[in-house]
């Protein structure tokens, strides 16, 4: 009995002990968890996001420990080729063209961003197809679109649908991008307005980048001209074609 009491007093001098010891001796290291980050990655149209080897999931949030460096791996599926990175957290958004993207978590929550472009514009032609289509907006790192975000069936076959963009505080509106059966196209039009014509299906996505960024889109990949546009320049080249030519014979006489 007297041995158990005696140990007792011996644990408790021993646990008194160390809790002095390190009240009065700071530079002992102590045990903390890490804090956690999380990180939304946002479904992209034309390709995928990946770290460490593991396909991250468009819609879902990931957790890192806060100041780790977290290497994000972009690539473009068959038809479209990668654009930029764009990430945002409280600290504003950033823009970057390299791949990977090597980012040093210091804030609670991040959002990033793959941009991709078709390597070939799909031409939408009218038509006069009737029942009904499904049309999902996808979310975007840095502003919003009207109608807003979020899937819907009461679109009509063989009508036109316009869609506009609402740039966030520090961000600005860079281009649409619109998958269907068809194919997939872009515009840099703010407000996008086409048939809807030989697909039941479309996702349209519309890409911002910060106010301050200087990432611009490579001209092959935007078709904006419309068939009235398209007639001009034809007669134009006509034109000078037809007086280059005039100029060429009255010169040989």
């Amino acid at each position: 009995m007297r041995t158990t009491k005696n140990f007792k007093v011996f644990a408790l001098i021993l646990l008194t002990s160390a809790l002095l010891l390190v009240a009065i001796n700071p530079s002992i290291p102590t045990v903390k968890a890490a804090t956690q980050d999380s990180v939304y990655i946002y479904v992209s149209i034309g390709g995928t996001i990946s770290a460490g080897g593991t396909n991250l999931t468009g819609g879902d949030s990931y957790s890192y420990n806060n100041g780790t460096t977290v290497d994000f791996q972009a690539t473009a599926t068959s038809g479209f080729t990668f654009l930029c990175w764009e990430y945002a957290s409280s600290a504003g958004g950033v823009v970057s063209t390299v791949n990977p993207l090597a980012l040093t978590l210091t804030e609670s929550e991040y959002g990033v961003q793959a941009m991709y472009l078709p390597t070939t514009n799909a031409t939408i032609s009218s038509s006069t197809a009737t029942g009904a289509t499904t049309v999902d907006l996808l979310t975007s790192a840095g502003g919003s679109t009207v109608p807003a975000a979020g899937t819907y069936t009461n679109y009509t076959l063989g009508k036109v649908a316009s869609f506009s963009v609402v740039a966030g505080k520090g961000f600005k509106f860079l281009y649409w991008i619109v998958s269907c059966t068809p194919g997939t196209f872009t515009t840099t039009a703010s407000t996008l307005s086409f048939n809807l014509a030989g697909s039941t299906y479309f996702a349209i996505q519309a890409m911002f980048v910060p106010s301050s960024s200087t990432v611009t889109l490579p001209t092959p990949t935007i078709n904006e001209f419309s068939s009235a546009t398209a007639i001009i320049i034809a007669t134009v080249l006509v034109i000078v074609a037809f007086g280059t030519y005039a100029f060429t014979k009255r010169s040989k006489k």
